[in-house]
């Protein structure tokens, strides 16, 4: 079986899998578009099958990690991990282009505005290797402290492209986990891709 094939295959079973979630993000695509533009129709479609992929790729990951660590090294967490920062790229885009138009809407944004700053403070570090915010006069002015991975000696935050965000393997799901700065509130915080997933698909609830 070729490489194409067994990809071919491996949403295949992640749309089998997860049924319940292909009608749901059927519907919460149909409502997304309505609000940032059908010109986001596409990307919505592939962030479901991406999701429902993940979720399949996640679920081995987790009964991997119960059964302990391999002698054998695992290409397959490099993919997971890949596809995963693929996700939140494209959740992120069309969060933000709907983020506007809902606000100017009667419906309250409150979900959508949530989720969109979530998932920019994991965007921002992931494409740029800056805090999300840290541009602003305000929070220049008070940079955060962190721990240097070398020796954990701490060190003033530098605004240039440098900062690697910790991350890691949620231990609850088996999806991609990032660890990053909220300045708003000067503090590290958790954030799980299921969990941004899970958030998406209740925008409309």
């Amino acid at each position: 079986m070729s490489a194409t094939e067994l990809i071919s295959k491996a949403f295949s079973i992640g749309l089998h899998a997860h049924e319940e979630f292909h009608k749901k993000w059927i519907s919460v695509s149909y409502e997304l578009e309505r609000v940032a533009g059908a010109i986001h129709a596409i990307s919505l479609q592939r962030i479901g099958r991406l999701d429902m992929l993940l979720r399949v790729l996640e679920g081995e990951r987790l009964e991997f990690i119960k059964a302990g660590l391999s002698s054998e090294p695992d290409l397959s967490l490099d993919l997971q991990i890949a596809l995963s920062e693929n996700w939140l790229f494209s959740a992120y885009e069309v969060s933000r282009a709907a983020k506007k138009p809902l606000q100017d809407s009667d419906e309250d944004p409150s979900k959508l505005l949530k989720l969109e700053h979530r998932l920019s403070l994991v965007r921002m570090p992931l494409a740029k290797g800056e805090i999300q915010g840290m541009n602003k006069r305000e929070n220049r002015d008070n940079p955060p402290m962190l721990i240097k991975a070398r020796d954990e000696q701490l060190e003033c935050y530098q605004n240039d492209g440098s900062y690697i965000m910790p991350h890691g393997i949620c231990g609850a799901t088996g999806a991609a986990l990032w660890r990053p700065i909220d300045i708003t509130k000067h503090e590290t915080i958790t954030i799980c891709r299921r969990d941004l997933s899970d958030e998406m698909l209740t925008l409309f609830d």
